[in-house]
């Protein structure tokens, strides 16, 4: 099993990853989040140096989406990451947001293959 976790700064592309986990039989969790940088620039609108750097992080919304799954192959884990990778153009486009993927040695209380 696999635990795939997506941090996506560009939100307007949520409906698309989430189709992609349910086209592909995956369950996810969405999380509404904030970065350390766009927390830190918050707490710090008058120094002129992070004010100026707010508009360029922050965009037009105070927060980020992040994807949780757990996915049972490898083969499923493949499938979905190659199909957010290209989605997103996650590989070209930096700051669209960024993707992970940690093996799970034990999962307990979770339904697999959600939608067979």
């Amino acid at each position: 099993m696999y635990a795939l976790v997506l941090i996506l700064n560009d939100v307007k592309k949520l409906h698309a990853v989430n189709e992609i986990f349910y086209e592909e039989n995956c369950g996810a969790t969405n999380i509404n989040s904030r970065g350390l940088g766009k927390i830190l620039l918050e707490n710090n609108l008058d120094v002129p140096v992070f004010a100026g750097l707010r508009k360029l992080i922050e965009g037009d919304v105070p927060y980020n989406k992040t994807i949780i799954s757990v996915i049972s192959s490898e083969e499923k884990k493949n499938i979905v990451t190659r199909r957010i990778r290209k989605t997103l153009d996650i590989d070209n486009k930096p700051g669209i947001g960024f993707m992970f993927v940690l093996p799970v040695i034990e999962c307990f209380g979770a339904k697999t293959d959600h939608y067979k």
